[in-house]
């Protein structure tokens, strides 16, 4: 049975806040990959290593939930094949955490992730000189992402609640990734000029997070589980002080990018198949995003609130002390939500409208991924094999 569970705990306990696109929901140590850093089932003395990597491309364009399809094809200029191919803001995003795990006691985990991450915004320029040409260019923001330290607690004895525990958690998000990145982009007049990059692709977001996390999971038969997992960074800072490269107008304070939450939920079933039991297979559904407003501090700064719903099959497998997975989660629901500088801009706009029929509704878009991949590698070292519940020729007893 320990077996089991740790290989149930290992393949399936994995909280990922994934970037989706110009919702800059961002990769952090130890939330992207806990499949690698809080496997739950160390034992003391064990340390656990492991990389893992995503990807994911975002180009569809929601105003709310409603999807703006005009972005993918007018806009853009003609190309070689004759077509219109649109004006949609394109989002690659490559990142790699290398987890780090040790296990303080049996109940005890100590976790660090140490994040990189790749990221390309393509978009459309409209230029005016020396001569008219609209043509798609591509602006690049790399490094270190922001790391994140942890510990995470059982509250019941793995010895003992081979059917269903609770893990308790928190952390540090540190602000090692830059927030300022910049990159030469192509400017109307036909010159170029070094320009900041958009939050979207920066690899930090400049602040000094805490995090919270709750998880679990109960077994229901002798080979399907449930569990469920949720997590908030709180980002107190109000704003980076990053300035937007294309501010807008009227707007104090609300050209200057914010240090934003960010919350994540997700929840499933998990089937062990196979003997021995090696192979899992799990199904969860699960809900993350960016908040408009953040749960401390200031609220006067720029960010693209929304959040995804999404889908999650996933395959793991594990043998002696390797253990692979596999995660696809496809989003089914993308909403970019009204943020603070939208309604500032609204009030601004509708102070100068009398008639209350006229006053305007404002509202920005943001570009999302209609899914991620998430692929991962883990190796453990194990101090005492006798008493470790990860011990393959614990099987035997089975």
């Amino acid at each position: 049975m320990k077996y089991i569970l740790s290989i149930l705990i290992i393949t399936t306990f994995q909280l990922q806040s994934a970037a989706q696109g110009c919702v800059a929901v961002r990769q952090m140590g130890g939330i992207n990959a806990m499949y690698f850093s809080n496997s739950y089932s160390l034992s003391k003395g064990d340390i656990q290593v492991g990389a893992n990597y995503r990807y994911f491309h975002s180009w569809r364009h929601f105003v709310g939930t409603e999807e703006q399809p005009q972005r993918q094809n007018t806009g853009g200029g003609i190309g070689a094949d004759g077509i219109d191919h649109g004006n949609a803001v394109n989002i690659y995003s490559h990142a790699l955490d290398l987890n780090f795990s040790y296990g303080l006691s049996n109940r005890i985990q100590l976790n660090a992730t140490l994040p990189y991450v790749h990221n390309e915004r393509s978009q459309v320029l409209r230029q005016t000189a020396p001569v008219k040409d609209t043509f798609r260019y591509s602006v690049f923001a790399s490094g270190l992402a922001d790391v994140r330290l942890s510990f995470n607690y059982l509250v019941f004895s793995p010895d003992k609640a081979h059917n269903g525990n609770i893990l308790l958690g928190a952390g540090i998000k540190l602000n090692t990734g830059s927030h300022s990145e910049t990159d030469q982009a192509p400017q109307a007049n036909g010159t170029k000029r070094i320009a900041t990059m958009d939050q979207a692709i920066q690899p930090g977001d400049g602040g000094i997070g805490f995090t919270v996390e709750v998880q679990g999971f109960r077994k229901f038969s002798k080979s399907i589980y449930g569990f469920i997992n949720g997590y908030y960074l709180f980002n107190p800072k109000e704003s980076n002080g990053t300035f937007k490269s294309k501010p807008d107008s009227g707007l104090a304070g609300y050209n200057i990018y914010a240090c934003p939450d960010q919350y994540f939920v997700r929840g499933g079933l998990l089937a062990v198949v196979g003997k021995p039991q090696k192979l899992s297979l799990s199904l969860a559904l699960r809900w993350e995003g960016i908040p408009a407003y953040d749960a401390f501090g200031g609220q006067v700064a720029y960010r693209r609130p929304g959040y995804v719903v999404a889908i999650e099959p996933g395959i793991s497998y594990s043998t002696g002390n390797h253990s692979l997975n596999l995660f696809v989660p496809y989003n089914f629901v993308k909403n970019r939500v009204q943020s603070a500088a939208d309604i500032a801009k609204q009030n601004m706009e509708n102070a100068k409208i009398h008639d209350p029929a006229q006053q305007i509704h404002v509202q920005g878009d943001a570009a999302f991924a209609d899914y991620s991949i998430t692929l991962g590698y883990a190796y453990r070292f194990v101090k005492n094999k006798k008493h470790s519940t990860f011990n393959p020729d614990t099987l035997k007893h089975l």
